[in-house]
């Protein structure tokens, strides 16, 4: 890991102007920012933390001379801002917890200030992250932007010359940076935080991390998600600008972290018959394609109702199919001959490629009449290979919660109840059953954001958030390892 040093600023409250609204989780971001750092082994006396009070417009100031200061030849400078941006007079400004939009001169500080200190110091490896919204004089309370526009193009224009210095930003100069309320963080730091962490699935080059895969994992994620958790569908564009003497350079080495995460596949996958990935979610029956203005919603759940939901839903599975098989042609170059026609039945619809199938299926909700359920799943694998592939995972995006593994051989639920039971400690991990039926029960382990549900034939994660296909199948590695940590892995198997 290289050798960082460098200040990690968030203004998530603002004193005493009004104009300027709160910055949702920008505390979050940099504390966990710079704990991934941290966890990488750098130095955490070294990586200043400043947020909300300490955030003045003096104490950043020196902070900044501090650090250019001390920096040597083998340190890679790294600065870190999440808060609001402006441009004031032809200048790139972040503010401060102090900063008064009467008085914009004295109470923020130019990010030109920043970096020509950082570039006086011995340090010939510069990186600035910047999650600040760069535009608007309207925003909600989502965007992370003030009274003015902050220009990447003016820091473009200043700084190309700068070869040893890299900005990366969360968005372009006519964008606004989201913040994603689901995941507590801002949209575009949320994933910069997890390629740090070595959650970003293949993108590393021997557990390096490099700063054109970096910026490309960005711009695709933070693009595909602002698209998700916008009503107005918005854009968010992350770019990367400064002039380096090679095409590319290490951000990070994340080795420590991939060797934290390593279960080899024949330790967990490898062991199971058949694996489904899948998500579900409802809708009112009032919104499928076939209802008709004559038509009423149901009243009752049974298999009448159940098939005419299925009915009126078929324009909707031809159209969930017709655009899969679409992107697999166009993003994974599939022929004629790789996907077979499209089958329609009893409310299913399923598509079968070479390697694997995509199944939509619409069903009457157990808990309420009017309601559809829609069900997305990809299964009977034929070729393993494929979920480590970007362009399979970038065609279903952060789409499935669920990873079902089957097996022939019989497990055993009582005594895996029964071991977690007799670890008697909920802060690891606890269990919950129904006495009076043994044959199933749910899991409950400690950093692992889901459920698990053993039966006597599978094992299933459910997660607490969508992921890609290949973030799910991580997850469950990671969940299995934490299984085998406290010994219940053993009875799975």
């Amino acid at each position: 890991m290289y050798n960082y040093i460098g200040v990690i600023i968030a203004v998530e409250n603002y004193h005493s102007e009004p104009a300027i609204r709160k910055v949702k989780f920008a505390l979050n971001d940099a504390k966990e920012f710079r704990d991934s750092l941290i966890d990488l082994g750098c130095d955490p006396d070294r990586l200043k933390l400043l947020t909300d009070n300490l955030a003045t417009k003096t104490t950043i100031k020196e902070e900044i001379k501090k650090v250019a200061k001390l920096a040597t030849s083998k340190d890679v400078i790294v600065l870190y801002f999440a808060g609001h941006g402006l441009l004031n007079n032809g200048k790139n400004l972040l503010t401060c917890v102090d900063t008064s939009l009467t008085n914009i001169e004295n109470t923020t500080v130019d990010l030109n200030f920043i970096l020509s200190q950082f570039e006086k110091s011995a340090s010939n490896k510069i990186i600035a992250f910047l999650d600040c919204c760069h535009s608007g004089i309207k925003f909600s309370e989502n965007e992370r932007s003030t009274l003015g526009r902050f220009s990447t193009d003016q820091l473009q224009y200043d700084y190309h010359n700068a070869e040893h210095l890299t900005v990366f930003a969360s968005c372009k100069d006519d964008e606004k940076s989201q913040s994603d309320l689901e995941r507590s963080h801002g949209a575009w730091s949320y994933y910069l935080i997890e390629a740090l962490r070595g959650n970003a699935g293949n993108i590393y080059d021997s557990g390096l991390l490099f700063s054109d895969k970096l910026q490309r994992y960005l711009a695709d994620n933070t693009y595909q998600r602002v698209k998700k958790i916008t009503v107005a569908k918005k854009n968010q564009t992350p770019v990367k600008f400064g002039k380096e003497t090679v095409e590319r350079f290490i951000v990070a080495d994340v080795n420590t972290a991939l060797k934290k995460k390593e279960v080899k596949a024949d330790d967990s996958l490898a062991k199971f018959e058949s694996a489904v990935i899948s998500t579900s979610d409802w809708d009112n029956v009032r919104t499928l394609p076939g209802f008709a203005s004559n038509h009423k919603e149901p009243k009752d759940i049974d298999s009448y109702h159940e098939r005419y939901i299925q009915k009126i839903a078929y324009d909707l599975l031809v159209e969930e199919i017709d655009s899969i098989a679409k992107m697999l042609k166009t993003n994974m170059r599939y022929k004629r001959k790789d996907i077979e026609e499209p089958v329609f039945e009893d409310g299913t619809g399923q598509i079968t490629t070479t390697d694997f199938d995509y199944v939509v299926r619409v069903t009457q909700s157990e808990f309420k009449a009017n309601r559809y359920v829609l069900t997305k799943s990809v299964e009977n694998f034929k070729n393993s290979d494929i979920l480590s592939k970007d362009e399979f995972n970038r065609i279903f995006g952060e789409t499935f919660d669920e990873l079902e593994l089957s097996r022939n051989k019989k497990i055993n639920v009582a005594d895996v109840i029964d071991l977690i039971e007799e670890i008697d400690n909920e802060d690891l991990v606890r269990v919950e059953y129904e006495t009076s039926n043994t044959s199933r029960c749910k899991i409950y382990l400690n950093d692992v954001p889901g459920t698990i549900h053993v039966t006597e034939r599978s094992i299933k994660l459910v997660s607490e958030q969508k992921h890609s296909p290949r973030e799910l199948i991580l997850s469950f590695q990671q969940a299995y390892l934490k299984l085998n940590e406290q010994g219940v892995r053993a009875l799975l198997e």
